[in-house]
């Protein structure tokens, strides 16, 4: 696919002399399964959005554990720790399968915010996107039995529990992996 009909896709970017900047700045980024894209309490560098591919975002709490935020999979999802591009990362953000990302400099991001309203207008629909995925699961993690986050999960995440490890899953669920085998197998036990 070409980078023009990417951006018109992928962000609908209407406004042509902005697709015409955004591909003449971007990049393609490869990563391996387990490669890190960017660290906790490191400076992003670009904004990212993924092409193929599945991402995880997650911390580290207090006792080491390893929580998993997010799971970005969609293609043009921006695959970014925070909405303020400008900040260090909250969390991590890792490969759980090979994946494949076009990326725009930080500073020529910011630069096309200042000179393009509809860049402007494009960036806060991102954030509104992010801030309903994470808030349908703060919804899901605090009001929902073990079962039906999973259902929930399956629903939100279609195709997903097939591509990825179960204790991350698990994890994005705030359920152990033990928990999440046995709602797998009520489930196939019961024919659902």
């Amino acid at each position: 696919m070409r980078l023009v009909d990417l951006y018109r896709e992928m962000l609908h970017v209407t406004d042509e002399a902005l697709v015409d900047e955004l591909v003449r700045i971007s990049e393609f980024r490869a990563l391996k399964a387990g490669e890190q894209l960017i660290g906790q309490g490191e400076l992003p560098s670009h904004v990212y959005f993924l092409l193929e591919g599945v991402l995880r975002g997650f911390i580290i709490d207090i006792n080491g554990k390893d929580l998993t935020d997010c799971i970005i999979f969609r293609f043009g999802e921006p695959a970014m720790p925070d909405n303020d591009v400008t900040r260090p990362a909250s969390i991590t953000v890792e490969a759980l399968t090979d994946c494949e990302l076009v990326c725009v400099p930080i500073d020529q991001v910011q630069r096309l915010l200042h000179t393009y309203p509809s860049a402007m207008e494009i960036y806060l629909g991102l954030i509104l996107a992010a801030a309903a995925v994470h808030r349908e699961l703060k919804i899901a993690i605090y009001q929902y039995t073990a079962m039906q986050r999973y259902q929930w999960f399956l629903s939100a995440y279609p195709g997903l529990i097939d591509r990825v490890s179960h204790k991350y899953i698990a994890s994005l669920l705030n359920m152990t992996p033990v928990t999440l085998s046995k709602i797998r197998r009520a489930i196939k036990e019961s024919g659902r």
